[in-house]
């Protein structure tokens, strides 16, 4: 697929599904067969919550409920080079994933686990790393080291810009970046979602209080509750995140749009 021909389809999408897709159809066409995309907003990574990936068929069913049920989203190192401002693409085997498994057994398992699905190389494009979250995209191949470094050597650049111009359609349209929320909304009960939606629509908490048929005193501590959770800190630590930068975060994970409360 010629670049002006993704672009043109990219921006022509009408949901994140297509434009995944297309994502995938132009890696393909790159010479790599697999491809794995996340974003995870600030609050999942301070909450240590497991991410949300959206990913080709060609990546191992098998491996992905592996990597699930073992966690390694906790012990991954290209989380852990992305988290950390890496901006380079990062090779699997490299020497910038060695770096960051800390000589730790169960960092360096998530990596070596990838071959006996029939991963033989992995390169991760790091995509963000800021205030809003971290975010990244990683593409497999089963060719050996010298066929896979000669691909990388000759598409890389190509894949990077596709890539990138994916990442930046997902973070501008909430529809698309919405789906990579639903744990953390999954996470706050009813009362605390409603709480949340009523001030992103900026009602004043006696209002949403009467609308509850609860007291102001009462959503104090519903607000107290929610900081703490969005912070990632156990409910008898002191919350980090103040009540302005839960509006914040009530915008941008999109509760409005993305509540089962509608």
């Amino acid at each position: 697929m010629e670049l002006c021909d993704f672009v043109e389809s990219l921006y022509g999408s009408n949901s994140f599904s297509s434009a995944f897709q297309l994502l995938e159809k132009s890696t393909n066409s790159l010479g790599f067969e697999g491809v794995l995309y996340t974003y995870i907003p600030k609050a999942m990574v301070d909450h240590a919550m497991q991410p949300v990936y959206q990913v080709s068929d060609a990546y191992s069913p098998e491996y992905l409920d592996h990597y699930a049920s073992a966690r390694f989203d906790r012990y991954d190192p290209l989380i852990r080079a992305v988290s950390g401002g890496e901006d380079k693409p990062i090779n699997w085997w490299g020497s910038t994933c060695s770096r960051y498994m800390d000589d730790e057994k169960e960092s360096f398992e998530v990596i070596a686990t990838s071959r006996n699905y029939g991963i033989n190389n992995g390169v991760t494009l790091p995509l963000m790393s800021s205030a809003r979250g971290i975010s990244g995209a990683s593409f497999i191949s089963r060719e050996k080291n010298g066929a896979f470094n000669l691909l990388l050597e000759e598409r890389l650049e190509q894949l990077t810009l596709r890539t990138r111009l994916f990442h930046s359609m997902v973070t501008a349209n909430a529809q698309f970046s919405g789906q990579f929320i639903q744990p953390l909304i999954k996470s706050l009960s009813d009362t605390e979602k409603r709480f949340l939606m009523g001030l992103a629509v900026g009602k004043s908490p006696a209002q949403i209080a009467a609308e509850l048929n609860r007291t102001e005193k009462y959503l104090e501590q519903v607000m107290l509750k929610i900081r703490r959770k969005l912070s990632g800190v156990a409910q008898d630590e002191a919350p980090t995140l103040n009540r302005n930068q839960i509006l914040y975060y009530a915008g941008l994970l999109n509760i409005l749009e993305f509540s089962d409360l509608h």
